[in-house]
């Protein structure tokens, strides 16, 4: 669906750009209240949240309104064309702050790695590094499509920078522990995934893979003892 931009809905938007501050913050303020709950709406039912994000584009809405578009649209499974959208206003001129724009790249970058397109995810993810290079989700997503790409010595170097700026991030311990695991260096991968389930013992995924690395282990002593 694509509505047409008119002038009379565009008028409004003209004369505040000579609004005075306190009309200006009053008008960012209900926007940003709008993008609350525009994207709350996605959770309630993400056809019509997708329609009314789109008409509040067309209305002028920015990148709130273009944000939440792709974020429905994401909801309704069309990944490939909500992290097209979010690098395309990460990119515009109305995308925001540099944080707000790196921002937009580390969610393009999810969903890019969401739609198994890492070679995408990996543009997203250093585009928005040239922007904020201690975004800590952005060197993570970047990691990810390192690994997706088999170049787990790469994704190793940016997980072990993102524990620089985080120290014990669980995740960035977590897909690091699964590099080194990927690369034989199994009890180095043990040292992270303990460390990783001590920062944050509820995540599932976690348990998983020090249940891999543990059998990982055990089948090399086993080979060791076979061959001694």
């Amino acid at each position: 669906m694509k509505l047409t931009l008119t002038l009379l809905l565009s008028l409004p938007l003209i004369a505040t750009a000579f609004a005075g501050p306190a009309a200006a913050a009053n008008l960012t303020a209900e926007f940003d209240a709008k993008h609350k709950a525009c994207l709350e709406r996605i959770s309630e039912d993400n056809d019509l949240a997708y329609e009314e994000a789109m008409i509040w584009q067309d209305e002028g809405g920015g990148r709130r309104a273009k944000h939440c578009v792709a974020m429905a649209l994401y909801a309704l499974g069309h990944e490939d064309e909500a992290a097209r959208r979010l690098d395309v206003l990460a990119m515009a001129s109305d995308g925001g702050t540099k944080l707000m724009r790196a921002d937009f790249y580390a969610e393009a970058a999810n969903f890019w790695l969401v739609d198994g397109q890492p070679d995408r995810a990996y543009k997203s993810a250093s585009d928005g590094l040239k922007l904020r290079k201690d975004h800590v989700d952005l060197r993570i997503a970047r990691a990810r499509a390192y690994a997706m790409l088999e170049r787990y010595d790469y994704a190793e170097t940016d997980l072990t920078s993102v524990l620089k700026f985080s120290p014990n991030n669980p995740d960035a311990l977590r897909y690091r522990a699964d590099a080194k695991m990927k690369q034989g260096r199994l009890s180095e991968a043990k040292t992270d995934i303990e460390m990783s389930l001590k920062a944050d013992p509820t995540k599932v995924e976690t348990a998983l893979l020090r249940g891999q690395i543990n059998e990982a282990i055990r089948l090399e002593a086993l080979d060791t003892g076979s061959r001694e």
